[in-house]
């Protein structure tokens, strides 16, 4: 590679799935810029498990460092199994969407209540350890609680002996479909994002047209828990089915170790596309006074 093209790689970098501690990451929302900015980061979407609570934060990071800092979610479905839908540049003030997150967020307290006191029952107290709160918390905080309190070895110990399903720690929570969370990014804007679409569906091609039926725009094809080739298998398909290649890092900060922001972007046409197409966007601001509750 040419000199002037390695110069130019870092200022085109950008990466679409970075969580705070306003869900499952460690860092505060502004810390997650400034990391991003310090990879190269140019351009970033901060996407919180059902939360958008964070953005505003981000986004005056961004403003402050000179990045754009898309707003954005990560939703949590069931397809019957668990499957995450991203939503990029979205309205975080959008009537349905507030509605729905609201919902999403009761539903995840008394999931997270039910769990922390089915281990409580089996002798595993993992509320002195459980930080952030039981509305925001992901099961990865409940596993992170776990090694805390010395129940676990690791994060992955703990999802194997207490989280799986027949574990002393399991409660399966209602969520939201991914129609409905499609329709409702949709509804506020944005780019619905299938992400790590590799995880648990095997069924891809099938799952991906069901997907787009709905409204669904873009694959991640890009993420740390893939390989080369399943990411190659991704970018076709999105290819043939006329839909976005994204790609994200993941990062959670310290609760996730090893994973940097921008680490998964590379020169690659289908992301320069996506790049342009973000770009093409109208910039998003937000009202000095927030006029409604953002969760």
């Amino acid at each position: 590679m040419k000199r002037s093209e390695q110069k130019t790689e870092p200022q085109t970098s950008f990466d679409l799935h970075l969580h705070s501690n306003c869900s499952d990451g460690f860092d505060a929302p502004a810390r997650v810029v400034e990391q991003a900015a310090e990879c190269g980061v140019t351009l970033l979407a901060l996407t919180d498990h059902d939360s958008v609570s964070g953005v505003r934060e981000a986004m005056q990071a961004g403003d402050r460092l000179g990045l754009r800092v898309l707003p954005a979610i990560e939703m949590d479905t069931e397809w019957p199994h668990e499957l995450h839908i991203l939503g990029l540049d979205i309205d975080i003030f959008e009537p349905g969407l507030v509605l729905a997150l609201e919902q999403a967020r009761t539903r995840r307290g008394i999931r997270n209540n039910e769990i922390a006191e089915r281990l409580k029952s089996a002798g595993y107290d993992i509320f002195p350890f459980l930080t952030g709160g039981t509305e925001v918390a992901t099961r990865l905080n409940i596993a992170i609680a776990l090694v805390a309190g010395g129940f676990a070895e690791s994060t992955r110990d703990a999802f194997v002996r207490f989280l799986r399903k027949g574990c002393p720690g399991y409660f399966a929570v209602e969520r939201f479909t991914p129609e409905e969370v499609i329709s409702l990014i949709r509804g506020a804007g944005g780019i619905p994002v299938w992400a790590h679409p590799m995880h648990g569906h095997p069924e891809i091609h099938a799952l991906t047209d069901q997907l787009k039926s709905f409204g669904l725009m873009g694959l991640e094809a890009y993420h740390p828990s893939m390989s080369e080739g399943e990411a190659d298998v991704l970018v076709s398909i999105a290819r043939q089915k006329k839909l976005l290649v994204t790609c994200g890092s993941d990062y959670h900060g310290a609760n996730r170790p090893g994973v940097l922001p921008g680490q998964t972007w590379r020169v690659h046409p289908a992301l320069c596309e996506c790049r342009a197409a973000l770009e093409a966007r109208p910039t998003r601001t937000l009202p000095t006074r927030e006029s409604g509750k953002t969760n």
